[in-house]
């Protein structure tokens, strides 16, 4: 099993052991210091590279979730802040993540993930810097106005249908 691959299943343990038992709507708590938000961490940036090439030289340093909600059977939505290394600004983001356990061991498919707002710093994207006042006005007001934000980086659902072939695995379209 190669690094992705390890890395993968490792986050669909953690998601797993967060969501399994709880019913689908339920809200449950995701601590800065756990294990999946290291796990995001390395995760959101090499999904982002498949789509964005972009991406090669930019990582996140910290995950903030503000909101999880079990959305499905198998399936979690994420909605937080995370901090861009290259210039240590935080930025919004969401994401749903679904655990597949019909694969041995269990993966994660991105159903979705949206990740920050347009501006002039690194990647287009612009924020405040980790650790001000304003990072946490954001994080603090991000679920009021989640939806409405206009993201620079958006990978949908790929729709399945009768005819069409899967995608490349990650669950993810641009």
């Amino acid at each position: 099993m190669n690094r992705i691959d390890r890395l993968n299943s490792q986050l669909a343990k953690e998601l797993d052991e967060l969501i399994r038992g709880l019913p689908v709507g339920a809200h449950f708590d995701v601590l800065p210091s756990s294990d999946i938000c290291y796990s995001l961490e390395l995760f959101l940036p090499r999904l982002l590279l498949k789509h964005y090439p972009e991406w090669e030289d930019e990582s996140l340093d910290g995950i903030f979730v503000a909101r999880a909600i079990k959305t499905g059977p198998a399936t979690a939505e994420l909605v937080g802040t995370c901090i861009l290394i290259t210039d240590q600004t935080v930025t919004p983001f969401i994401t749903e993540l679904e655990v597949v356990r019909t694969c041995n061991p269990s993966l994660v498919a991105a159903i979705r993930l949206m990740l920050g707002v347009p501006g002039t710093g690194a990647l287009g994207i612009s924020g405040p810097p980790c650790n001000s006042r304003d990072a946490q006005r954001l994080f603090t007001s991000l679920i009021d106005k989640v939806e409405d934000m206009e993201w620079v980086y958006s990978l949908e659902p790929q729709r399945e249908k009768k005819g069409t072939e899967k995608g490349d695995g990650d669950g993810a379209s641009h």
